[in-house]
C-alpha cells in the first residue's frame, strides 16, 4: 500500500490525485491482510425450551435454521407463520417448529439444573457441567466469571471435513468451499468472549491438528495481540495416522499467556538426580581449565567447600584423599581412574551446594545434584499422552463401546492444565468444548494428587452424530425429543464419564480397573468431588424484571457467587423476604423491609461474601450496599437484565 501512495502523490492533477486517494481508501478498508476469512452471516440457536408465542422468531426443525418464519397466531396445534422477506403466510404443525434466536439479539439465560453427584459431602467444591450451545454460555460465563478464570482449556472440532462439528444446525463436510472460512468465523466469536473472561496472569490452551493450525495461529495472534504464543507438539499418536505422504504422529497445542503468566516447571525427564562429575565427550580433566578442583568433605562426609583448581602438572594421589585433619578431598576421577572435571567451574559451583549430596560407594565417594525443576520443552514424547490406550480405552472402560471417538489422553490433558495450576491450587478452569469432559477428570486427578480445591466448569452441546441422527430420524424422532436428547453427546457421554469417574464405577456399577498413572491412584476409589450439572434455558425479561423467575435465576445467583456448596433451591410457591444460605457464602435481599434482619445475619455469619439486593431503585440499593461489610454486592434485576442487554458479547 505504501508504493500505490507514493505512486499516487505523483500525479499532477490534484483533483484527480485526490479522487483516486479516496477509491484507494475505500479498498483498504475492504481488503484485509494477513488472515483473510469472510465473516459469516451470524449463527443462530434453536430454543427448544422455549414456548412459541405469537410474534415469535421461528424455523421449522428439518429445515435450514436460518430460514426464520414469524408466527402470527396459534390455533390449536397449528402456527400461521410468515416467512421472512416474503409476504405469503403458511400455516405449520407447532411440532415441526421451534424458536431461534440470532447472535446479536440479547437472550436472558438460566440454569436448569438436571443432575448432580456428590461424592463429597463434607466438601463445598463444585464442578459444573453446562449443556448448552458454547455462545450462549460464553455469555452467561462473561455475566459471571469476567476476568477470574485463571485457565481455559479448549479442544475444537478440527474440521476435517468429516462432518464432525455443525455450522448454523448443518453438518460442515470437505464439500463444503467455505467450511475453513465458517470454522474461523465460529471460532473467532468464542475466542473474543473468552478472552474477557481470563485473568490478565491466565492462560488460553487451544488444542489442534494440521488442519487448522495455521489459521487458528493467526487468528489467537490478531485477538490476543498482548499475548505471546508457544507451540507445544504432542505425541499423541505414536503408530502414526494411515496417510498416503506422511504418518502423522502428533497434535499441537497453543499456549496462549500474558507477560504476568507463571508458568509452571516441570520435574526433569531424566530423572530427580545427577552426577556432579561429567561422562561422556568433552568431560575430561584438560577441557575445562577450571573444573579440576577438590570437593572438602568433613569426617562425617558432609561437604564443607571447595578447594583451587589444580594446576595442570599435579595429580591427585587418589580419588578420595584423607588428610590428617580428618577431612577428605573428593577428586573428579572415574572408576577408570581417568581425571574428568566438574559440571561446574571453580568460580560457579557454590551456587548449587544446597543441592549437593554425598554417596558412597565402597572406596569411592560420589557427589550428586538434585535436579532443579525445567521450563517445558516444546515437544512431549511420553507414552501417557497415547490418545488410544489413554483416551479411547478408558471410555471404552467406563462407558462401553462406541460413545465418543478420538478423546484426549487424560494424562495429556493434566499436564497441559498444569503448566497453568500446578502451583494454583485453588484455580479456575474452564472448557467450552469438553466433549468427552476428559478436562473435569483431568482437573479431579490433578487435585487427588496434590490436593488442590480447584473447579472446573465444563460446556458441551447435546448434538448427536451425524449417523445417529439419520438413525433417529428414520424412526420419527426429531431434535427436543426425549429419544433423540438422551442420546446427545452431554447426556449420553459426558455426563455418565463424570459421574462414573467421580464415583469410581463403569455404567453398570462395575468398580473400575487399575490404576491412575504417575499417582498409582486406584481408579475403583474415584475422587472426593461433586459435580452438578444444568441446561442452559432462556428467560422472558419482562418476566424477570417482574421478580417472577427468582427460582429460575437462582442457580445463575449460586454460580456468580462462586458456586460454593450444593446448588440451593427454593420449595413451595412463596419467595423468602431474605434468603440467608452461609454454606453457599451468600444471601438474597428480596424484600427492603428486612434489611435490618439481614444486617443482623450477616454480623453471625462473616462467611457470607455476596448479596444481591433486588430493588428498582438506584439510590436505595447504594446507600444499602454501602452498610454492608462484604465483598461483593449487586442490584437485580437490573445488574443482570442490563448485562445481556447491552453486553451482548456479539461484535
Amino acid at each position: 500500500m505504501s508504493a500505490i501512495n507514493d505512486l499516487i502523490s505523483q500525479i499532477e492533477n490534484s483533483e484527480l490525485r485526490e479522487r483516486i486517494q479516496r477509491e484507494v481508501d475505500k479498498m483498504a478498508k475492504q481488503k484485509k491482510f494477513g488472515l483473510v476469512f469472510e465473516e459469516h452471516l451470524p449463527e443462530c440457536s434453536l430454543l427448544y425450551d422455549v414456548p412459541v408465542r405469537k410474534g415469535s422468531k421461528v424455523a421449522q426443525k428439518n429445515g435450514k435454521v436460518n430460514d426464520f418464519y414469524t408466527v402470527l397466531s396459534i390455533e390449536g396445534d397449528r402456527a400461521v407463520c410468515m416467512k421472512q422477506r416474503e409476504k405469503t403466510a403458511v400455516e405449520l404443525p407447532l411440532a415441526d417448529i421451534v424458536t431461534v434466536a440470532e447472535f446479536g439479539e440479547p437472550i436472558y439465560p438460566y440454569l436448569k439444573p438436571l443432575d448432580a453427584v456428590c461424592n463429597a459431602p463434607d466438601s463445598e467444591l463444585w464442578h459444573t457441567l453446562i449443556e448448552a450451545d458454547n455462545y450462549h454460555a460464553l455469555q452467561l460465563l462473561e455475566y459471571l466469571y469476567a476476568g477470574k478464570v485463571d485457565c481455559i482449556y479448549i479442544d475444537p472440532p478440527y474440521n476435517t471435513g468429516a462432518r464432525d462439528w455443525k455450522y448454523n444446525n448443518n453438518y460442515v463436510d470437505s464439500n463444503d468451499t467455505y467450511r475453513h472460512s465458517k470454522w474461523l468465523s465460529m471460532m473467532q466469536k468464542r475466542l473474543k468472549i473468552a478472552k474477557k473472561l481470563l485473568k490478565r496472569d491466565g492462560m488460553l490452551i487451544t488444542t489442534i491438528d494440521d488442519n487448522e493450525y495455521a489459521d487458528l495461529y493467526l487468528l489467537i495472534e490478531e485477538l490476543f495481540p498482548e499475548c505471546s504464543n508457544t507451540t507445544i507438539s504432542i505425541q499423541m499418536n505414536p503408530g502414526g495416522t494411515q496417510g498416503k505422504a506422511f504418518s502423522v504422529t502428533n497434535e499441537y497445542a497453543i499456549i496462549t499467556y500474558f507477560s504476568s503468566t507463571q508458568i509452571c516447571k516441570k520435574k526433569h525427564i531424566d530423572g530427580d538426580t545427577y552426577n556432579l562429575r561429567r561422562w561422556g565427550s568433552t568431560s575430561n580433566r584438560y577441557e575445562g581449565a577450571t573444573c579440576f578442583y577438590p570437593i572438602i568433605l568433613n569426617s562425617k562426609d558432609e561437604i564443607m567447600g571447595f578447594g583451587n583448581v589444580l594446576s595442570n602438572e599435579i595429580h591427585p594421589s587418589a580419588q578420595v584423599e584423607y588428610r590428617q585433619d580428618g577431612t577428605k578431598l573428593v577428586w573428579p576421577i572415574d572408576v577408570k581412574g581417568i581425571e574428568k572435571k566438574w559440571r561446574y567451574a571453580r568460580d560457579t559451583v557454590e551456587s548449587v551446594k544446597s543441592r549437593m549430596f554425598v554417596e558412597k560407594h565402597n572406596e569411592r565417594i560420589e557427589i550428586f545434584l538434585h535436579r532443579e525443576t525445567e521450563p517445558p520443552k516444546t515437544i512431549w514424547i511420553n507414552p501417557e499422552y497415547n490418545s488410544e490406550a489413554h483416551g479411547t480405552k478408558l471410555i471404552k472402560d467406563i462407558l462401553g463401546k462406541g460413545r465418543f471417538s478420538y478423546p484426549k489422553s487424560l494424562y495429556a490433558t493434566k499436564d497441559c492444565i498444569s503448566l497453568m495450576v500446578a502451583n494454583k491450587p485453588n484455580a479456575l478452569i474452564v472448557d467450552f468444548f469438553a466433549g468427552s469432559g476428559t478436562t473435569l477428570h483431568a482437573v479431579n486427578l490433578l487435585n487427588a494428587e496434590d490436593g488442590g480445591h480447584r473447579r472446573c466448569i465444563v460446556v458441551t452441546n447435546n448434538e448427536v452424530s451425524d449417523a445417529e441422527a439419520k438413525n433417529l430420524a428414520a424412526k420419527g424422532y426429531r431434535p427436543g425429543d426425549e429419544e433423540w436428547e438422551k442420546q446427545g453427546i452431554a447426556r449420553y457421554v459426558t455426563w455418565p464419564r463424570t459421574v462414573c469417574s467421580i464415583e469410581g464405577h463403569d455404567v453398570d456399577g462395575r468398580p473400575l480397573k487399575g490404576n491412575y498413572l504417575g499417582s498409582n491412584l486406584p481408579m475403583a476409589d474415584g475422587f472426593k468431588a461433586n459435580a452438578t450439572y444444568f441446561k442452559l434455558g432462556f428467560l422472558d425479561k419482562n418476566a424477570v424484571a417482574l421478580g417472577r423467575q427468582f427460582k429460575e435465576m437462582l442457580p445463575t445467583l449460586w454460580m456468580k457467587a462462586g458456586a460454593y456448596g450444593k446448588c440451593p433451591t427454593v420449595e413451595g410457591e412463596m419467595i423468602p423476604k431474605m434468603l440467608f444460605l452461609p454454606e453457599n457464602r451468600f444471601a438474597v435481599l428480596n424484600e427492603e423491609n428486612a434489611f435490618l434482619e439481614l444486617e443482623v445475619a450477616l454480623k453471625e455469619h462473616p462467611e457470607i461474601e455476596t448479596v444481591y439486593i433486588i430493588t428498582d431503585y438506584q439510590a436505595g440499593y447504594s446507600a444499602m450496599a454501602k452498610k454492608l461489610n462484604v465483598k461483593h454486592t449487586y442490584q437485580l434485576y437490573r445488574d443482570y437484565l442490563d448485562n445481556f442487554r447491552i453486553n451482548t458479547g456479539r461484535n
